[in-house]
C-alpha cells in the first residue's frame, strides 16, 4: 500500500484475503484463529479487516484496528511482516482440504 493511489485499496473482511493467505501458508487460513497482542481479541482470520491492493494486503484486528500482518509483493520479491499477531491456530485435520498442485490441479493418489 504505497499511498500514491489510496482509491485503489479495498477494505473488506478477512475472507477476501484467502487467496493471498493460501500463497503464504499453502492452505486455507480464513478459519484459523488469530490473536491480537494489543487487545487480546481472539477470532477467525475471516473476521479481520483486510486492506487489499495490487501489491498485497494488510490484515487489521477488528477489535482495535492494529495491524496483525502485512504481505507485500513487489519486483519479484515477497515480504511478510508480523505486526500484533501473537498466535495463529488451525486444525491439522483440515490442512489438506485446500492443497492445490501445479496449475490449480488437486493432488490425487495413484494406484499404478
Amino acid at each position: 500500500m504505497d499511498g500514491k493511489d489510496i482509491a485503489r485499496v479495498r477494505r473488506v473482511d478477512g475472507n477476501a484475503a484467502g487467496g493471498l493467505l493460501l500463497e503464504i501458508f499453502g492452505r486455507d487460513m480464513t478459519s484459523a484463529r488469530a490473536r491480537c497482542a494489543h487487545c487480546r481479541r481472539d477470532a477467525e482470520v475471516a473476521d479481520a479487516v483486510a486492506e487489499l491492493d495490487d501489491t498485497g494486503m494488510i490484515l487489521l484486528c477488528r477489535g482495535c484496528g492494529r495491524t496483525l500482518l502485512t504481505y507485500l509483493r513487489t519486483d519479484g520479491q515477497a515480504m511478510l511482516t508480523i505486526g500484533t499477531l501473537t498466535h495463529l491456530e488451525w486444525d491439522e485435520d483440515r490442512s489438506m482440504d485446500s492443497v492445490v498442485g501445479p496449475a490449480g490441479i488437486e493432488p490425487t493418489t495413484s494406484t499404478v
